[in-house]
């Protein structure tokens, strides 16, 4: 059968047959709309590129300012000084904020001409520059009971493609603040030295105990006659005797222990040197009254050497957490060959590191800097060590016979001399603990007890803490 031929057929043969070519001003439109994409594309990359150059940065000047707020809040723990406002500790605070925060360098890209540098031009110089050009602010205030310092930065950033848009460069900056936390243990020291030279040494020290006078004293030592707390007036009562510590062997009898903090009370303040604590005064003591601390039983620590074996323990320390209240055993007190290896470790560690001690910071400020150990008390011959209830000493046979001791108070001696008679001779410094241990709340709830404790006198570990807007 034929098939008839339809409209729809004839329409569709139409369109076949017939061309429309494009105009001019269809393919001028098109073009025109690709050029404008095309330029909005490229500044939405040029944006994504510097914002994630400028996040990058924000990233760099804030690890720097928190190393530089962490440093700064070690100052915070160094100088016994005549000023109760410290001036000097402020000072130091302020260099080692300029000084740790400037280790970070900020890596950030210059767009520069090849033939613009020299060709021995350092990379690092653009970091420097830019580094210098950093507006650093350093609030610090030494006064208050637990100090805190606060680093502020800003520094004016390099743009690299949103320049072509007019915008040359950003302004970012950044803060942190650092304080101090109490703490009633740790690891031991910052130190400088390579190995584990911050770590507890085991020597245990006689604490300071009061007189009738409230006058510190300490055991063993020329200076007091060699005295021992055998007088009915005399009392102890570690720095650390507050809330679950409030008795024995922290507070001694009659209940409370006096009204003065008496074991190496810290202090930023010269008054305090010889009356309230023997912190940066020279002190010695003598083998009779010392003690050497067993570490044997303790787990191996990250310095990973014999505990057993003490000419190791003496040399590089227990890097192991100690904290007050523990119980530690300790050598006998006619064991002459331990005591022999201490005096032998300890004389040849002042060989090795006896270098030039600045005189004036020593004197002045009495915290240890040197040549070596440019940066204060952090010289390997400043010695975490423990110490123990001077009470003890009521009853010298029952001193002669402890073969334990529990640690009631710690704190750093620097080590100036070892006599021939085996004596250990130094000063105690301020104290910044490494791998600190927060005190127990059960542990501070007493605190106030007394009017004349304080927070700051306890061993402190720096921190970072949140930045809390000012009223």
């Amino acid at each position: 059968m034929k098939r008839m031929f339809t409209l729809s057929d004839s329409i569709r043969n139409f369109f076949r047959r017939q061309s429309f070519p494009q105009s001019g001003q269809q393919r001028g439109t098109i073009m025109t709309l690709t050029a404008v994409a095309m330029v909005g594309l490229l500044g939405m990359m040029a944006l994504a590129i510097d914002l994630g150059y400028l996040f990058s940065a924000q990233t760099q000047i804030q690890n720097g300012v928190n190393a530089a707020a962490l440093a700064a809040g070690a100052g915070l723990r160094v100088t016994i000084e005549p000023d109760p406002k410290a001036p000097e500790q402020t000072k130091l605070a302020e260099t080692f904020a300029g000084t740790y925060g400037g280790l970070n360098e900020l890596r950030l890209l210059k767009i520069s001409k090849p033939e613009q540098d020299p060709p021995d031009k350092d990379p690092k110089d653009d970091a420097q520059t830019l580094t210098a050009n950093m507006e650093v602010k350093v609030e610090v205030d030494p006064t208050t009971d637990i100090p805190s310092v606060r680093v502020k930065t800003k520094v004016r950033t390099p743009t690299l493609f949103a320049g072509a848009f007019g915008l040359q460069s950003i302004r970012i900056g950044s803060e942190a603040t650092a304080s101090l936390l109490p703490v009633e243990g740790g690891t031991g020291t910052i130190a400088s030295g390579s190995g584990s030279g911050g770590c507890w040494r085991p020597l245990f020290f006689p604490d300071t105990f009061y007189d009738s006078s409230n006058t510190a004293t300490i055991v063993g030592d020329s200076g007091f006659g060699y005295r021992r707390p055998t007088e009915s007036s005399d009392y102890y009562r570690s720095r650390f005797a507050g809330g679950a510590r409030a008795s024995n062997p922290f507070f001694v009898d009659p209940p409370g222990g006096g009204p003065f903090v008496t074991g190496l009370r810290d202090t930023h303040l010269e008054s305090d040197v010889g009356s309230k604590t023997i912190m940066g005064q020279i002190v010695s003591f003598r083998p009779q009254y010392f003690r050497i601390a067993n570490f044997s039983g303790l787990r191996r620590d990250q310095s990973n050497h014999s505990m057993s074996s003490l000419g190791d323990v003496i040399r590089s320390g227990y890097c192991g957490q100690i904290r007050v209240g523990d119980n530690l055993p300790i050598y006998q007190s006619n064991d002459q060959s331990a005591y022999d290896l201490v005096k032998r470790e300890l004389t040849q560690m002042r060989q090795d590191f006896g270098d030039f001690i600045e005189p004036d910071p020593e004197r002045f400020f009495h915290y240890v800097q040197s040549s070596g150990y440019p940066a204060p008390n952090t010289h390997t011959l400043i010695l975490p060590v423990l110490l123990y209830n001077p009470m003890i000493w009521r009853v010298e046979a029952d001193a002669e016979a402890a073969t334990e001791l529990v640690v009631t108070n710690f704190g750093l001696f620097f080590l100036k001399e070892v006599t021939l008679q085996g004596e250990l001779r130094g000063y105690f410094v301020r104290e910044i603990i490494a791998g600190g241990a927060p005190i127990a709340p059960v542990n501070m709830s007493g605190e106030n007890a007394s009017p004349e404790f304080r927070r700051r006198y306890l061993p402190m570990s720096v921190q970072l803490i949140p930045n809390i807007p000012k009223p």
